[in-house]
């Protein structure tokens, strides 16, 4: 348990660098939110009176990395400790302000004694909340004296929406588990019964938890593949499975929540009340409409499924690579017709250790709920190597692997993405059609978008979600997922401090790969929670047709911005101006 530091904060406040509480756009001042400069900041007495009202869980910490730093106090031998647990996401979700990747607080402090570090990249305070009551007191809080709002999870996030500086945040970490499992549910206020299996789960609920306990009563839920993923996070951005395809997504199984409006009240949402709120969490973001604090899901019986694994490699860069990846990804549409799902890793040039060379790579983990027998997708891919083995002889070489596992579960054990945190890295995504899949101009895009550091494709939507019907007839998933088949991923990292290499990427990312299918499906859009985090006309890309709802939404349940974050739903009537949040 991180302990209360309030003594800290004149210390604190000595590496906060702020020209002003008051902005100023084209000559005329405007509202800001407060900061431990301003006048209207709460004082000690006030921090301490809400510390006590939440019975000692308000916690004013030190950035994550200070004890590498000799100009902060308790330097010490820990930073070895820190320095090792750095690349683990178990470090960032288990620190109250940090976030799994750097540049997301603005490399602010990193266990790097010769590098700066500050504050300034995190929250001032954080209200370690364990219920619905921590969570309204906090709001509260702000809202009241003006206080810019934070909330965290577990950090794992692209949009730099989980840090900020000069806040107060919610960290829900601990709103974990206490599950209630039920054979039939009904939503409160609402007459009519739902006819299948639910649970109902803090929000905070991590993935692996949650497929955990329900393993034990031989169900499962359409999650995702991260392990410290939340349910709050991963439902109200979307959330796309290896079962999604089946099932819809992760949004689409939501029965009713628990939440904490921008108004401080601890409300129900469902399908019988507070149905635009209901619609509105289903896909719109979190961050923006309230804290989400427990959620009810559908679930569904465990049973087999079968994946099948492959490796190409052939020679770097060369035609015989792509000419063997646009025929495979030609077939995606087949494969989905027979409800297999994907994860595809496409690396144009990348180094293969056990052969000592650079090799073009091609690696694929294949899906199939409920195989039909052992060998099912074996079966399904015979012809398409038939046809790679003799268009292309002895031209690549290619292994491959076939198991059942007994459930989602077992798979998960050992297919979950266990890809290191604490780096800097952007990621670049779009929504892609099947029908692009075998258009002239798409293997041309693809290769822009894979660029030198490659990319993936995920095949996670199908029948299921074009189909979904989402309890009260509709929610704000993005309008794209019921067109697309493909979730295209591209990702690059750099250097901490390094803002020449940092510009290269971020321009690469932006304006040449994600452009390339931007250009290609002008109409399509991207996946919320696996894009670039400056996405231009994110309103279209993230929610498109659902947006001018989602806005008229906002505006009635938080008239007054409690909320805000970057590329959130109403994010553009505000701008950081330096450090502040600032209206514009």
């Amino acid at each position: 348990m991180h302990s209360l530091r309030l003594g800290l904060l004149p210390l604190l406040q000595t590496f906060f660098h702020i020209s002003s509480i008051l902005c100023s756009t084209q000559g005329h001042h405007t509202t800001c939110k407060a900061t431990p400069n301003d006048a209207s900041w709460p004082s000690i007495s006030q921090w301490t009176s809400l510390n006590r009202t939440l019975s000692g869980r308000l916690l004013n910490v030190l950035p994550p990395a200070s004890a590498c730093h000799t100009s902060y106090p308790g330097s010490n031998d820990t930073c070895t400790m820190i320095a090792a647990s750095w690349s683990t996401f178990a470090f960032h979700q288990d620190n109250p302000v940090s976030t799994a990747w750097n540049n997301m607080n603005s490399d602010s402090c990193l266990p790097d004694p010769s590098a700066p570090c500050s504050g300034l990249g995190y929250p001032v305070y954080v209200v370690n909340a364990s219920s619905a009551n921590d969570v309204q007191l906090t709001i509260n809080f702000a809202r009241e004296n003006n206080v810019r709002l934070n909330i965290k999870a577990s950090g794992h996030d692209y949009l730099k929406r989980t840090s900020a500086p000069y806040s107060l945040s919610v960290w829900t970490r601990y709103m974990v588990g206490g599950y209630e499992y039920h054979d039939e549910f009904q939503p409160k206020g609402c007459e009519t019964t739902i006819n299948t299996t639910a649970v109902t789960a803090g929000a905070a609920s991590y993935v692996s938890d949650i497929y955990y306990h329900l393993n034990l009563r031989n169900q499962t839920v359409v999650d995702g593949m991260g392990p410290e993923v939340t349910m709050g996070g991963y439902l109200t951005g979307g959330g796309h499975s290896p079962i999604s395809n089946i099932y819809g997504l992760g949004s689409d199984q939501v029965y009713e929540v628990e939440m904490v409006t921008p108004a401080g009240e601890i409300i129900t949402a469902n399908e019988c009340q507070n149905t635009d709120l209901f619609w509105a969490v289903r896909g719109g973001g979190g961050g923006t409409f309230g804290v989400l604090t427990k959620v009810t899901v559908r679930t569904i019986p465990s049973t087999p499924i079968g994946v099948y694994s492959f490796k190409l490699q052939t020679e770097p860069n060369s035609t015989v690579y792509w000419d063997i990846v646009a025929y495979l990804l030609a077939q995606f549409p087949t494969l989905s017709a027979a409800n297999v799902s994907a994860y595809t890793y496409i690396y144009p040039n990348v180094s293969a250790d056990e052969l000592g060379k650079h090799v073009a790579s091609f690696e694929g983990v294949f899906a199939l709920l409920e195989p039909t027998s052992p060998t099912a997708l074996e079966d399904i891919w015979a012809p398409f190597w038939a046809h790679v083995n003799e268009t292309y002889p002895n031209q690549t070489v290619t292994r491959t692997t076939s198991a059942v596992f007994p459930n989602l579960y077992s798979m998960f054990l050992v297919y979950a993405d266990d890809g290191g945190a604490g780096v800097d890295k952007v990621v670049g995504s779009r929504l892609l059609p099947p029908e692009i899949l075998t258009d002239d101009a798409f293997s041309d895009a693809l290769i822009r978008f894979l660029g030198d550091s490659g990319g993936r494709l995920y095949m996670v939507s199908g029948n299921g979600v074009w189909d979904a019907e989402p309890r009260g007839g509709s929610d704000a998933v993005n309008p794209a997922w019921r067109k697309a088949l493909i979730h295209a991923v591209t990702t690059q990292s750099w250097a901490p401090h390094n803002e020449a290499q940092q510009a290269i990427v971020e321009h690469d990312i932006d304006k040449v790969q994600t452009e390339a299918f931007r250009q290609l499906v002008p109409d399509s859009g991207a996946y919320l929670n696996e894009a670039y985090w400056n996405e231009p006309n994110f309103q279209q890309a993230f929610w498109g047709s659902n947006y001018e709802r989602l806005l008229q939404i906002k505006k009635v349940v938080d008239p007054d911005d409690v909320f805000w974050c970057h590329v959130c739903v109403g994010s553009e009537g505000w701008a950081e101006v330096g450090h502040s949040l600032c209206r514009v």
